[in-house]
């Protein structure tokens, strides 16, 4: 039977872990984190998020070191609380992660469009999807240069442009960088921060195919160094450049800081790093949600068709292609409404759950399996594990809370809080009737034994 194969490095494990939060709808919420602050002290929030992520990711480490597994963050819950969680909590996490991709879609539109107005939008979009989805599908190793070389591009261009745009000769002076302004001010912007790490953890699903499972946690720590120097640098950039008005009602802030730095060269050059940024995001989005489908299905949580693997390149092609039919539908729909706001919400909201999830699973395995070899172990006993938790519940709460400064946003909030209540409802009717249906239709004749994924 074909198998994944184990190809991906560590530059290639970095490089994907990166690559989801590397985005260009990402580079739109850089601006929205310093909406709130001073001048541009945002980038405060920006590292103060990026610095309890590591905590987080060192929660994915401990239990990606007990269950290396394409299953990854749904196994981890499934251990700690029970499969029905387990296909609740990942289902979810997965379904409003497809859903960002709208978003990122109108956003890279918009920027092209800008640059290009020749071109329609939807030829952008489309164009990009069905890109990634021929290059996932043609092997794990094809897909994994061209991640490296559009992530550690994309990083080079935008450090380097926001570097010459500040420390150039007549550089303007940098407002405000370290005023924080009313606490309820950044402790939003570090909720909303939380938004530009997201996808980074979404390298655990690799386990099966990374030549030594231990690299996820040495890249997942890398990635975030590098988010948080990239969108650190990018706020200040934009922030001191171009007025905080011009930015707040703009889709394309990156776009407008490209064009006042360096003119037509800085624009086109910002239209260039956003195409890489949605290279990254739908390459790592596809390969890592794909083996996330594939496992789900190979537990018969999904349909069986899902587990089908290519049998000369060993992709799940089945599972690459109904993400791609999932994300043109939604490219598709936020491109007619526009609504691309929501997702930045949304998507802040989903990353804050999963950590906590996460958290609480470490400290659950800790108590009912405590033999279990764990080749990374959170440091400071049970201490992180509850920061963790208790910190991303309060986080998610703030993504939700209207600030009475910013009245323009609360349209989004809500519409991001029902959006999450729908899919949450939809998903748990999922779980509830669909999978055992699922499941009785695709058990094995005469009563033999399924096959388990790893560690299952």
């Amino acid at each position: 039977m074909t198998q994944l194969r184990k190809a991906v490095g560590l530059p290639t494990v970095i490089a994907t872990s990166s690559g989801l939060a590397l985005a260009t709808v990402s580079l739109t919420a850089d601006v929205q984190i310093g909406l709130g602050m001073p001048g541009a002290a945002g980038w405060l929030a920006v590292l103060a998020a990026g610095l309890i992520s590591v905590l987080a990711s060192w929660c994915f480490a401990e239990l990606v070191g007990m269950f290396p597994t394409a299953a990854g963050i749904k196994l981890f819950i499934e251990k700690a609380f029970g499969e029905k969680a387990a296909l609740i909590c990942a289902t979810l996490y997965v379904g409003i992660t497809v859903l960002i991709v709208g978003s990122e879609s109108y956003v890279l539109a918009a920027v092209l469009h800008y640059a290009f107005p020749a071109v329609h939008q939807a030829w952008w979009v489309f164009g990009f999807l069905t890109l990634m989805a021929l290059v996932n599908l043609r092997g794990i190793a094809i897909t994994g240069i061209a991640q490296d070389v559009a992530t550690y591009g994309m990083v080079l261009a935008i450090g380097g442009l926001a570097a010459w745009a500040l420390l150039r000769p007549g550089a303007p002076p940098i407002p405000a960088p370290f005023e924080l302004g009313t606490g309820f001010g950044f402790a939003q912007a570090v909720a909303l921060g939380v938004f530009l790490y997201l996808g980074f953890e979404w390298v655990t699903p690799l386990a099966e195919e990374v030549t030594d499972f231990r690299l996820i946690p040495k890249g997942m720590l890398w990635s975030l160094a590098i988010l948080a120097f990239v969108y650190g640098a990018l706020h200040i950039g934009m922030m001191t450049m171009v007025p905080k008005e011009v930015l707040a009602g703009s889709s394309i802030p990156h776009v407008l800081f490209g064009e006042a730095a360096f003119g037509r060269v800085g624009l086109v050059a910002m239209a260039v790093v956003s195409a890489l940024a949605s290279i990254t995001s739908f390459n790592a989005g596809l390969l890592t949600a794909s083996r996330f489908l594939y496992a789900m299905a190979r537990d018969w949580a999904a349909p069986r068709f899902l587990t089908r693997l290519h049998p000369d390149w060993a992709t799940p092609w089945a599972a690459i292609l109904t993400l791609y039919g999932l994300c043109t539908a939604m490219a598709a729909a936020v491109l007619t409404t526009g609504a691309f706001k929501l997702f930045i919400f949304l998507g802040a909201a989903i990353e804050c759950m999963i950590f906590v999830v996460m958290a609480l699973s470490v400290l659950r395995l800790r108590r009912t399996m405590p033999d279990l070899v764990r080749d990374f172990r959170v440091p400071g006993g049970t201490l992180v594990p509850w920061v963790v938790a208790v910190l991303y519940s309060v986080l998610f709460v703030l993504v939700f809370l209207p600030d009475p400064g910013r009245p323009a946003e609360h349209g989004a909030q809500l519409g991001a809080l029902v959006t999450l209540l729908v899919v949450a409802a939809v998903v748990a009717a999922y779980v509830q009737w669909l999978v055992p249906v699922l499941r009785k239709k695709a058990a094995p004749a005469g009563g033999q034994k399924r096959r388990r994924r790893p560690g299952g």
